[in-house]
This record gives structure tokens, C-alpha cells and sequence, in this order.
């Protein structure tokens, strides 16, 4: 008789890979957005041009979506590419506040883009002062 083997998942030189708590947030969510929208997988994958097992993988944890990929999720799901980018953790809360911010200033149709452009420099002057902790001016 031959001796028993080990099945091959308990061999040493395999790993599991466990999805990390902030890549299951931003993948529970990217599913929940998907199931919300009535989105089937694959027609997630045709909608963002990726692959319905990147997309699973992402959604389980267990890849880490670069922002192009979260891009490319975003506009599949008609979400902003900053509220993913957020979830995942890539931007940092304060930063979206200012992206919004710039992004408002240059929405409006009743500034010249000078006018713009020198709000958005005094905005961002004071907003590094105050971070600096710098008293305002």
C-alpha cells in the first residue's frame, strides 16, 4: 500500500490570499452599487471593459483597483469616478472637498477664466495656511 497524501490546498507553498478590510469595503461596495443599479456581471464587464473576473475579484477583496479601473467601474455604474476613489480609500476626504470646490468655481458661467483662476490660487492659499496652521490671513 502507498502512504496517504495531503490534499494540495494544505501544501505549504500555496497561500491563501485574504481581502484586506479596506479592499472588501470599496469591493462590498462596488457590488452593492452594481446589484442597486440591476447590473449583472457580465454586463458590468461589457459596460467597463473589464473582465467579469477582475470585476469578482475586486468585488471579493481580493484585487486592489488602480484608478483607472475604478474609472473605468465608475462610469459603468454612473457614479463619480470620486465617490469610488473615496470608498477605496485612493483620495483623501479634505482633497475631495477641494476637488468639489475647484470644480464649482469652474463651473461658473458668470467669472472670466482669470476671475476663476485666481479664486482657485486664493483658495487653495488659504486652504494650505490653515493646514499649515499658519495664522489665516
Amino acid at each position: 500500500m502507498s502512504p496517504a497524501r495531503k490534499p494540495a490546498a494544505s501544501a505549504p507553498s500555496e497561500r491563501v490570499r485574504r481581502p484586506t478590510p479596506q479592499l472588501q469595503s470599496v469591493g462590498e461596495y462596488i457590488r452593492r452599487q452594481r446589484r442597486l443599479a440591476n447590473v449583472s456581471l457580465r454586463k458590468m464587464a461589457e459596460l467597463s471593459g473589464l473582465s467579469a473576473s477582475v470585476i469578482k475579484e475586486i468585488e471579493s477583496g481580493l484585487r486592489n483597483p488602480s484608478r483607472t479601473i475604478l474609472q473605468s467601474l465608475a462610469t459603468a455604474l454612473r457614479l463619480s469616478a470620486e465617490t469610488l476613489q473615496l470608498q477605496a480609500g485612493v483620495i483623501d476626504p479634505q482633497t475631495l472637498d477641494e476637488v468639489d470646490t475647484v470644480r464649482e468655481i469652474r463651473r461658473d458661467a458668470h467669472l472670466t477664466e482669470r476671475q476663476r483662476d485666481i479664486l482657485i490660487e486664493i483658495y487653495r492659499t488659504f486652504r494650505a495656511a490653515n493646514q499649515s496652521g499658519n495664522e489665516p490671513i
